[in-house]
């Protein structure tokens, strides 16, 4: 059966309410009203791609600088507007702030979040007085787990694993940074470095989804239906409609010989991944019996 353990691609709401600080709740909301859209949604469930993540840690930033969400949406519809070309204006946009404003910027071109143009993109002096202007910057200048996220997203495999090293140096609690090292060196065939990254993880913090449920495979690879059994019930407990968690634990549990439970996960797979990758072999095996 192939593994779950994998180089992300898509976030959950739940995952980017970890990796960027702001509640489950925020994060329906923003897509609700067209702030930070859902790459996908399938059954349900928000699915988030990285840039995503960057527009997410972008509004954060605007909010705490005290700009309303109604501004932020308003300037958002501008540059639609005027720059129909833009992809997700909070990801590839110079953004800057005069009081309660944002002054949005591409290509030699400023606007305010009311259509007004302002000329001389590097000249142009703003003196809102007594406002200062505050630039907020979409790079990933200085913050090391988004520049291994962008590694990652790029396909550069040791330049990820680098960064995610350097920022365990600097923060030895890091969870996501050990967690996004652990799949790395997995994926690289170093199961004994990727389950210590597991491990560091959990100590760290017990509940982490993703960190129980890598282990959790772990164990089952190794043919440790118990172990592995466990762990896959943590990370339920903690996301309980983690669909690969529920499909590898029916296939753990069938190991052990409770059937039963474990056709029970398999069909709460099903409803959550009616489409998913599993959900034709999961058919096929429950019509078996």
């Amino acid at each position: 059966m192939e593994r779950a353990i994998a180089l992300k691609r898509m976030y959950t709401q739940k995952e980017v309410s970890r990796l960027i600080g702001v509640s489950e709740g925020q994060i329906r909301y923003w897509d609700k009203i067209g702030l930070v859209p859902a790459t996908e949604k399938r059954d349900g469930r928000l699915w988030f791609d990285f840039k995503s993540l960057i527009a997410f840690r972008t509004v954060k930033d605007l909010r705490a600088k005290g700009v309303t969400t109604k501004k932020i949406i308003k300037c958002i519809r501008q540059l639609k507007v005027r720059m129909p070309q833009t992809g997700q204006p909070l990801t590839e946009l110079k953004i800057s702030i005069v009081g309660d404003d944002i002054i949005v910027g591409k290509d030699n071109q400023r606007f305010t979040s009311d259509g007004q143009i302002l000329l001389n993109f590097e000249k142009q002096e703003i003196r809102p007085a007594p406002a200062a202007l505050v630039t907020l910057t979409t790079d990933l200048d200085g913050d090391l787990f988004f520049q291994a996220l962008e590694h990652e997203d790029n396909a550069q495999w040791k330049l990820a694993e680098k960064k995610y090293e350097d920022l365990i140096d600097e923060d030895p609690e890091h969870t996501d940074a050990f967690v996004n090292l652990g799949n790395l060196r997995f994926r690289a065939g170093d199961l004994e470095m990727a389950e210590n990254c597991y491990r560091r993880a959990l100590c760290i913090d017990p509940d982490h989804v993703e960190a129980n449920f890598n282990l959790a495979n772990m164990f089952d690879d190794r043919g440790e239906p118990e172990n592995a059994m466990l762990f896959y019930i943590k990370a339920l407990y903690e996301d309980p409609e983690f669909p690969d968690a529920h499909c590898n634990l029916g296939m753990v549990l069938e190991k052990l010989g409770n059937l039963s439970a474990a056709r029970e996960h398999w069909l709460i797979y099903l409803e959550i991944e009616p489409d998913g990758r599993m959900s034709k072999f999961l058919r096929a095996r429950l019509e078996e019996e």
